[in-house]
């Protein structure tokens, strides 16, 4: 695995709230093995098997931080797009809007979407995860993957930024209410 990609793990394990945005995928956290094999492959289409592989048992084995005796909060807002797209065909998407519906019922998640009627809006310029932690001690970062490499943020104006930011996109999002009858919308169409 990529350094950075441990390194983030490594951050996620230890955080005590995760708020992530995404406009084009599932969030990690919450993405099903079908979904999670998919994508990889879709992103990274020169990727060994065992690669594929590997980054799918990652990406799983990480979930275990929501289902901790004190499981990490997630604040997870996506772009409809991200739950229209058919990643891994019909089938694949209707097991993970499901799962979606099951995660948005657990009290230490949040899941809001913002649709495609809401036009233009913050979240547009890429996906981010903002990740504070137990310890007052250890600073909050933010994380942001790019093709040129993976991005860890620490200075307060740009924890502010994207703090900010997030705000934005939590006032334009559904509600989670309103977000979970969505999913069940798009399950269904699925």
């Amino acid at each position: 695995m990529p350094e950075e990609y441990t390194a983030y793990i490594g951050f996620e394990a230890e955080a005590r709230t995760v708020r992530n945005y995404e406009s084009l995928f599932v969030p990690g956290l919450a993405q099903t093995e079908r979904y999670a094999r998919a994508v990889i492959k879709g992103v990274l289409p020169t990727a060994s098997q065992i690669e594929v592989d590997q980054r799918v048992q990652a990406r799983i084995e990480r979930q275990a931080v929501l289902a901790k005796v004190s499981p990490l909060q997630l604040w997870a807002i996506m772009d409809e797009a991200a739950v229209r797209r058919l990643v891994g065909g019909r089938e694949v998407m209707r097991e993970q809007t499901q799962h979606l519906l099951q995660l948005a019922d657990e009290p230490h998640v949040t899941l809001q979407l913002i649709p495609f009627g809401t036009g233009a809006h913050a979240g547009m310029t890429g996906s981010f995860v903002h990740m504070d932690f137990p310890d007052a001690q250890d600073p909050e970062l933010v994380y942001v993957d790019t093709p040129a490499g993976d991005l860890f943020l620490e200075s307060e104006t740009e924890i502010r930024r994207y703090k900010s930011m997030f705000e934005h996109l939590q006032a334009v999002a559904l509600g989670p209410g309103e977000s979970a009858d969505l999913l069940a919308s798009v399950c269904r169409s699925g």
